[in-house]
């Protein structure tokens, strides 16, 4: 019984962290446009944390596109974080190669 009551304590624990991780993400999607803008300010290289808290990689690498700026690298960790490594895009690097 007491084995049982330790594991519903786990799970409601686990439960509620999982909330709020979605509603830390859900707030930084909504909050998306203001966090691109003043991330991707027209500098030449861009760095970007992803977590399990902030924006989606979806919308950080359209957020980038939309501003200018390519991605170079990318790299992840066991925990699910990824850094992103962004340039900001020449008329060369932005437009594939003209076949010869």
């Amino acid at each position: 019984m007491l084995v049982l009551g330790f594991f519903g304590v786990v799970f409601w624990i686990a439960v509620g962290w999982n909330a709020s991780i979605e509603r830390k993400q859900k707030s930084a999607e909504g909050r998306s446009a203001q966090i691109l803008d003043e991330t991707f300010d027209g500098r030449e290289d861009v760095t970007f944390q992803i977590n399990w808290t902030t924006l989606k990689y979806e919308t950080v690498i359209l957020g980038a596109k939309e501003r200018g700026y390519v991605l170079t690298h990318q790299a992840g960790d066991p925990n699910g974080a990824m850094t992103l490594v962004f340039e900001k895009a020449t008329s060369a690097s932005a437009s594939p190669a003209a076949p010869e």
